[in-house]
Formats: C-alpha cells, sequence, structure tokens
C-alpha cells in the first residue's frame, strides 16, 4: 500500500511538472517576450536607412578621442555595430548570441556602448537598430 501511495505521489508531481512546463512554454513565455519586446520600442526596429547618426570613441585616456559625425547607413546595416565599423577598425569576436568588440582601433578589450546618453543596452551592439539623429557612445572601461 506505501508503494501505491508513493507511485501516485511521483505520478501527480510529474503530470503537475509536466503541465506547468506546458503552460509556461505556451501561454506565459510568449507573453513575456512580447512585453520585452515594447519596452525595447524602436530600437528593435530594422530600419533600411539611417540618417546623421554621430559615433563618438572615449578611450578613456589611452588616446586622444574621437568623433564622426553624419554618418548615413543603408541595406539595413543599421545597428550600432556597423556605425562603429563604418568609421573605425574593429576586431569582434562572435559568440553566436551576438558580436563581442574586442578592440577600436587597435584599443581593447573592454568596450561599452551606449546610445543617445541613456542606460547601457541590454543587446549586442549588431542587434541594436539606430533610428535617425542618434548619437552611439563607445567607451573603453
Amino acid at each position: 500500500m506505501k508503494k501505491k501511495k508513493r507511485l501516485i505521489l511521483i505520478s501527480s508531481i510529474a503530470i503537475f511538472s509536466f503541465s506547468f512546463l506546458l503552460i509556461f512554454s505556451f501561454v506565459i513565455g510568449p507573453q513575456m517576450q512580447s512585453s520585452i519586446n515594447q519596452v525595447i520600442g524602436n530600437e528593435n526596429e530594422k530600419q533600411f536607412e539611417v540618417t546623421n547618426v554621430t559615433v563618438i570613441i572615449d578611450y578613456s585616456g589611452v588616446k586622444d578621442n574621437e568623433l564622426f559625425k553624419n554618418i548615413n547607413l543603408t541595406n539595413y546595416k543599421t545597428t550600432a555595430y556597423y556605425a562603429l565599423v563604418n568609421c573605425c577598425a574593429v576586431s569582434v569576436q562572435d559568440f553566436g548570441w551576438g558580436l563581442y568588440v574586442n578592440a577600436i582601433n587597435g584599443v581593447g578589450p573592454g568596450w561599452i556602448y551606449s546610445i543617445n546618453d541613456d542606460p547601457l543596452p541590454n543587446i549586442p551592439s549588431n542587434y541594436f537598430y539606430l533610428m535617425d539623429n542618434d548619437t552611439v557612445k563607445w567607451k573603453h572601461v
């Protein structure tokens, strides 16, 4: 009798766990992703062309900072990464989930970027789509 109760308990836990996994995967999970996309907003929308982008390279004292203005990006290559590549020599490492910038103009590693002085984006620069008149600041840390 004890074995039968134990088997029923284990089976009940297994069924509950499987049911929870299905509900989370198909009901809760997609809603969470949708709200994440809403928070990201326009930064995640691919643009065919963006104009008047400014790129600031802050070397943190290693060498003189650089400023590049009036950068135009096209052919859907309108990410923060492509803005950087358009004006600097860049060394990257591809981790599959995104590109990591190892060096900019021979200085590295340790680069972070921000857009329009907003808090640091939580996505790799090759997935952050820019809009007209954005300023991308790369800082060596």
